[in-house]
């Protein structure tokens, strides 16, 4: 039986590279915990949660299960935590802040780079 979903990802459903990696966490979603929000399709959703198309196309956003919103790692480690095998890596950072921090800088230069390498334009 599916469940209430505990978490909202905003994600660019444009982004080839983002799918890889979004795709493969639907796949172990198979308790329906994330409800995975395409910001290409459903713009709408984004204006209700408060965020900007710009703001989320620059960095992953995330309601977590207390309904706090989270972006970068963090907003990633609030989907992990609901997906089984990503829980273990997201109990292990939540223990190390400064591999978070490590982490969220690398996530910076992913997100600032990913639009010009997959052939999308910036959003000024």
């Amino acid at each position: 039986p599916m469940t209430t979903p505990k978490v909202t990802c905003f994600h660019d459903g444009e982004c080839p590279l983002c799918n890889l990696e979004i795709n493969g966490m639907k796949k172990l979603d198979k308790a329906g915990n994330i409800q995975w929000v395409d910001i290409t399709k459903e713009p709408e959703a984004l204006a209700a949660a408060g965020i900007t198309y710009k703001q989320a196309m620059d960095r992953i956003h995330v309601i977590d299960a207390g309904q706090q919103m989270q972006t970068g790692v963090r907003g990633f480690i609030a989907v992990w935590k609901q997906l089984p095998y990503y829980r273990r890596i997201a109990g292990l950072l939540e223990h190390l802040p400064f591999l978070i921090a490590i982490m969220d800088a690398g996530y910076r230069v992913f997100a600032y780079y990913r639009l010009p390498l997959t052939g999308k334009k910036r959003v000024e």
